[in-house]
């Protein structure tokens, strides 16, 4: 079998592949379409964890003085994480100037939990809601957010995970990024609907204080350097409560990008590593993208016209497969930057797994895993 042929093969699957997630992605956009807001009544906690975030925290916390939901039943846990800049002090600021719901808890190192899941886990000790709203202090919420977000727990579900998106694309890195988190957010959300959870992101997450706590919380959880995964697959696991992950552009929150190609990889090396616990399906689906890729680059040296052909081919069934996503959430000038997205995926795809399970320990925000 010739190169050329492989290749259609592994670009036949690659296709195929796509074309059952974008089937999927769309469950998840019109499953809940239907579903009617509720007025508020429940306690609402919202817990953001904070590292050396003076920059980036007043606008985080900004977007959730203005949610739109009655104050009196709501409360914003910021967890002071062994900063050493003047995080603590933005946040006592924010609360002095009359927001009582505003209170900071100090993390304390120590106990079988490191890293944000320690942080997160004793912001969560101290919150009194019945259901846990979690984001990142480098994010900004809608204000929509909680009553949108609650209105899919029915009486049965326990978890449900939202979609975040890069809001600045100034530059050429952020263009690149924001497509990135398109397609993987695309995956994950279309993956849940169908009951293969492959990821989730813990700064646009919702959960039921109960089914946390029958989990055993961070602390019982096995470590993973993707806390917010490893909690939503125990849920999942667990057996007694259902988890969803809607696409809704009423509970879209919105990230900053990283700065450097080296934090991009760092950050995506993290996500790869807690994706191992994906288990066979995300192991199975993941693997013809990995050999299409890697023949794709090796098809340079048989004949750069075939690997022209491919590569457009790839770009126009990529962009689009994340179509129908930026056009729910207004991105669709996301495109754009659809070549340099392909280069860098057609490389990061190909490299990322050998840095996963034979490279070396994971650095992020200053601490080794």
């Amino acid at each position: 079998m010739t190169l050329l042929h492989i290749l259609e093969t592994l670009g036949a699957l690659y296709l195929l592949e796509l074309g059952f997630f974008a089937y999927a992605a769309r469950r998840s956009r019109l499953t809940y379409s239907k579903l009617r807001t509720e007025l508020p009544s429940q306690k609402v906690s919202v817990v953001v964890a904070a590292k050396d975030e003076e920059k980036n925290l007043p606008g985080c916390l900004q977007s959730l003085l203005d949610l739109e939901y009655p104050k009196e039943l709501l409360e914003i846990i910021v967890v002071n994480d062994q900063s050493v800049d003047s995080t603590p002090e933005i946040i006592d600021s924010v609360a002095r100037e009359g927001n009582l719901f505003v209170r900071r808890v100090d993390a304390s190192e120590g106990g079988s939990t490191r890293g944000k899941a320690n942080a997160l886990a004793q912001g969560i000790d101290m919150a009194t809601g019945e259901f846990i709203f979690l984001t990142d202090a480098d994010c900004f919420v809608p204000p929509t957010w909680i009553v949108e977000t609650l209105k899919y727990f029915d009486r049965d579900t326990g978890i449900v995970g939202g979609v975040t998106l890069i809001s600045n694309t100034a530059r050429l890195i952020y263009g690149i990024q924001a497509l990135d988190w398109d397609f993987l957010l695309t995956v994950g959300a279309g993956a849940a609907s169908i009951g293969k959870p492959v990821a989730c992101l813990g700064n646009n997450l919702a959960f039921r204080k109960k089914a946390y706590d029958e989990v055993g919380g961070y602390r019982k959880i096995r470590f993973s350097v993707t806390e917010d995964f490893a909690l939503f697959k125990a849920v999942a696991d667990s057996r007694k409560w259902k988890y969803k992950f809607p696409m809704d552009r009423d509970t879209l929150v919105h990230t900053l990008p990283v700065e450097s190609l080296k934090d991009v990889f760092l950050q995506r090396k993290r996500w790869a590593t807690g994706g191992k616990d994906t288990g066979w399906f995300g192991v199975s689906t993941l693997a013809p993208s990995f050999f299409f890729h890697w023949l794709l680059i090796l098809s340079i040296l048989y004949s750069p016209v075939i690997f022209l052909i491919f590569f457009c081919l790839k770009s126009i069934i990529d962009g689009v497969f994340i179509s129908p996503t930026l056009s729910l959430y207004g991105k669709i000038a996301h495109l754009k930057f659809i070549v340099y997205f392909e280069i860098y995926y057609l490389l990061y795809v190909a490299i990322l797994p050998f840095s996963v399970y034979l490279g070396r320990a994971i650095i992020w925000k200053g601490r080794r895993y």
